[in-house]
């Protein structure tokens, strides 16, 4: 009783200090008195987590002032989650089907309804595990709505989106044919990754520029939880997405209609996205989709594809005019690191270094990728100098990057195990720490290490 009365206090003072607000919630100047009211009662229930005792003035807030705050929801979600695990089997689905209720005026609120149906598709999974078909068909009508408003499902939904798919094609046992959904929705949350994290990186690019500390805590948090999100849909996807395993989801279909524009663009998109460029598969659709709709974008799959042909001089050709003609970043960026990749190969070292560091121009996220290329270069360049800036070029590449970290440590290695012996910098007369310069192409300096 004492508790209550407290509260009822609390919510009196509340309600004298929005008396000014009065009509500002709800539909009448009496519909702002009782949400003030029932918003300051369940949230001192809320604090206590006491949710059982928040649930009905909560209830009210929701019913009188839907558009009050965002909180409603958030807080919502967790006290019918708590009230939904601790009820009596009988009383389960009541909650179950409030949730749904409530993240329909969610959308509303906040007027991303395409989040809303992926939110419900995650209330299934995790109230209802074995209704595999019913969260994925939600996600994907979470999408389809998505498309339509020329908006992306939320980063964690998407991640969610491919696991769902993945539980309902096995529970499915579904054919050769049907997985071909799966690199859809791959492709479809890929892609979302690569743009939110291409804002993201270059947002932080002007802010460290501009030393806004404030501002640069923010977008870095950001650009590594994008990243944790890809490392989770590669995860995923992985145990499906080697190439042995894409190729024969796609072959028959591709014989049967060689020509199919939509398909072709699957079958490039995908095998592109998973290094899959050297298949004779990726290779025959890449140069139909060339013939019948020539764009910058296939202009620089065919680089990629003449990559794996070892046709690297063909390939730069191809690459040199999707980078220059295409006005999608993302086009640019991958064609100039392919370019990057071509010239590398072809031994033309301080071209292939340009054309990486154009592609970081284009696009910050890429800066790691890029600076793999380039350390590349430097450790295919004899002399020591030249493994010292490798090393430091990988190093660089391994902090900015953790996707590349796996190949910069091994730059390193390679470039470690050619640095010279201790013996040999003293009767030069040098110090091991002290700053040398890097002659040739390389050029800029570095620092004299050893091996031992």
């Amino acid at each position: 009783m004492k508790k209550f009365s407290l509260i009822l206090a609390l919510a009196a003072v509340s309600l004298s200090l929005t008396t000014a607000n009065a009509q500002k919630y709800g539909k009448t100047p009496q519909d702002s008195t009782e949400c003030m009211m029932n918003n300051s009662l369940y949230k001192e229930f809320y604090k206590q987590k006491a949710y059982k005792d928040a649930y009905e003035p909560w209830k009210k807030v929701l019913e009188v002032c839907p558009m009050y705050h965002i909180n409603t929801y958030k807080q919502g979600y967790n006290i019918l989650a708590n009230l939904y695990k601790t009820a009596a089997p009988q009383d389960k689905e009541t909650y179950f089907n409030e949730m749904l209720n409530m993240f329909d005026k969610w959308g509303e609120f906040d007027g991303e309804m395409w989040n809303a149906i992926a939110r419900k598709a995650q209330w299934y999974e995790q109230c209802k595990p074995n209704e595999k078909a019913q969260a994925y068909n939600l996600y994907k009508q979470a999408q389809e709505l998505a498309d339509k408003n020329n908006a992306l499902l939320d980063q964690s939904f998407c991640v969610l989106y491919l696991k769902a798919t993945i539980n309902y094609l096995v529970d499915s046992k579904a054919s050769n044919d049907e997985w071909s959904v799966l690199f859809d929705v791959y492709d479809y949350s890929s892609d979302a990754m690569e743009k939110s994290l291409t804002q993201s990186s270059n947002e932080l690019d002007e802010a460290t520029q501009k030393n806004d500390t404030k501002l640069m805590a923010k977008l870095q948090k950001e650009v590594n939880s994008t990243r944790s999100n890809i490392n989770a849909l590669e995860t995923l996807i992985e145990p499906y997405a080697s190439c042995s395993k894409i190729v024969p989801i796609y072959q028959d279909r591709f014989n049967a209609n060689p020509n199919d524009l939509a398909l072709l663009k699957k079958i490039t998109t995908n095998l592109e996205r998973k290094g899959c460029t050297s298949e004779e598969l990726f290779l025959n659709a890449t140069e139909n989709l060339h013939k019948l709709e020539p764009t910058p974008r296939t202009a620089s799959l065919m680089g990629q594809m003449l990559i794996g042909r070892g046709q690297y001089n063909e390939a730069a050709k191809y690459l040199e005019e999707a980078e220059k003609t295409s006005p999608d970043i993302s086009v640019k960026t991958k064609s100039a690191l392919a370019l990057a990749n071509a010239l590398l190969k072809s031994k033309n070292y301080s071209a292939a270094r340009e054309a990486a560091r154009r592609a970081v121009g284009y696009d910050k996220s890429y800066a790691g990728k890029a600076s793999v290329l380039i350390a590349s270069m430097y450790l295919a360049t004899p002399g020591r100098e030249a493994a010292w800036a490798a090393y430091d070029e990988a190093a660089r590449a391994k902090n900015l990057d953790p996707g590349v970290a796996a190949d910069a440590q091994r730059i390193m290695n390679a470039a470690h195990g050619r640095f010279p012996l201790k013996q040999d910098i003293f009767f030069e007369g040098k110090s091991v720490g002290a700053g040398t310069g890097v002659g040739g192409w390389i050029g800029g300096s570095t620092t004299i290490r050893t091996r031992d």
